[in-house]
């Protein structure tokens, strides 16, 4: 038997079992209209993905200067409204956004190295089972001395430091080896400015803190498989 398990299906699994085995093991999905193509969301993500990806060439003879990389993603923005894919308003807002958000990190120290990077990992293997952590990571970054994942988050909420051991954060360390993760809190409380809309929290594990969390996840999943 084989069980693939994203870090979401993990919180599934925790918190409500019987709700994992419907929608993990027998496959059921609830009946209900797809709203991710408006969600504001996606759309950031979507223009930060292009952000590091352009940051990411290092050709000089092709290399875009943040300004035409911001002009390069408005464009790019702006094209989705013509095709329909978000609505006007959420595109300009996130534009507007996009703009505080380049500007308040364009002195920062993150080197990108891979973006909206899919991992597949096996947590335990048997003869009978097989389980494979699986996902996609918005980005991995290098600073000196260090390389670590990275999760985009938007909210409209005022800064909160976020749980420590939270199966998101902890999964994608052990998937990439790192004992460092970054939440990059991106704000959308339009009476604030880019200082209180930012933020970056890091977290940080022992190799045991992880291989702890590895071994909980198994037992949680073969506690339900039966």
């Amino acid at each position: 038997m084989i069980i693939t398990i994203s870090p979401s299906s993990i919180e599934t699994l925790q918190s409500c079992p019987t709700a994992y085995n419907f929608s993990s093991i027998l496959r059921l999905r609830p009946i209900e209209e797809d709203t991710s193509r408006m969600d504001r969301g996606t759309l950031f993500h979507k223009l930060l993905a292009m952000h590091y990806k352009l940051l990411m060439n290092e050709d000089e003879s092709t290399k875009l200067t943040i300004n035409q990389i911001n002009l390069t993603i408005v464009a790019a923005a702006r094209e989705m409204t013509r095709n329909d894919e978000f609505p006007h308003e959420m595109v300009e807002e996130c534009i507007e956004n996009y703009g505080l958000y380049s500007q308040f990190y364009q002195s920062d120290n993150w080197k990108p190295v891979a973006v909206e990077t899919p991992f597949s990992v096996v947590l335990f293997e048997s003869e009978e089972l097989k389980i494979i952590l699986e996902g996609i990571m918005d980005l991995i970054v290098e600073i000196p001395g260090m390389k670590f994942p990275v999760d985009h988050k938007t909210t409209e909420r005022a800064e909160y430091k976020p749980t420590i051991l939270n199966n998101q954060f902890m999964a994608y360390c052990y998937a990439t080896g790192s004992k460092n993760f970054v939440k990059n809190e991106v704000g959308f409380q339009k009476s604030y400015g880019a200082d209180k809309r930012f933020h970056r929290h890091m977290m940080s594990y022992t190799e045991d803190i992880l291989e702890e969390w590895k071994n909980q996840v198994v037992f949680d999943i073969m506690k339900t498989i039966g």
